[in-house]
């Protein structure tokens, strides 16, 4: 008689912040983020993607962009393939004044409930030739993802020639609500519940 239906579902809830980056000549940038999740993940709450203020290296300073922007994401799924991911794209302003990539990054949500400050390492695409690098300097248009989701795709990553430059610190708080039901546990072996409810 008493018979209670279990959830349907897990959730996810991510909030935090993109704090600040350290790129190597770069004094003036902002951010572009995304949230990638598999087919089978439900967005409930939040904005799947965004763009920062700008932000400039004060005179003096360490080289420090800083940002403090909010993240805040809600995500059901009952399959844990596809867990979310955060790409971000920098984009500076070169000596002309024109806006261009200064790294791409991508990171998984961790994946048990917890704060978690997190450096993000950036990339950028480097061009496929000497004469597609001599173009790209002299027209201005160094070389750039045409899909803005290419970093969280694991087909054809092998073959892109990159070049690292930078990072970007993340802090994300994360909970999660469910997920023992479905028979998930966190990295440490301790049941999802007992995570949750500390």
């Amino acid at each position: 008689m008493g018979d209670t239906i279990g959830p349907s579902s897990f959730t996810i809830l991510a909030t935090g912040q993109i704090e600040c980056a350290q790129i190597p000549s770069c004094t003036n940038a902002y951010l572009k983020f995304q949230f990638v999740a598999g087919e089978d993940w439900q967005l409930l709450d939040g904005l799947e993607e965004g763009i920062t203020q700008a932000a400039r290296v004060p005179e003096g300073r360490d080289g420090v962009l800083v940002w403090n922007f909010p993240i805040d994401i809600t995500y059901k799924t009952t399959n844990a393939f596809g867990w979310p991911q955060l790409v971000v794209a920098v984009y500076g302003l070169d000596i002309f004044g024109r806006d261009v990539i200064k790294g791409y990054g991508c990171m998984h949500l961790p994946m048990s409930a917890g704060r978690y400050n997190l450096t993000l390492r950036l990339f950028r695409p480097r061009s496929a030739s000497a004469l597609q690098s001599f173009t790209s300097w002299l027209t201005g248009m160094p070389a750039e993802f045409s899909d803005p989701k290419f970093p969280s795709y694991g087909e054809g990553r092998e073959v892109t020639r990159v070049q690292s430059g930078g990072h970007v610190k993340v802090q994300i708080n994360l909970l999660t609500k469910d997920m023992d039901v479905f028979g998930y546990v966190d990295g440490s072996g301790r049941d999802m519940a007992t995570v949750t409810q500390m």
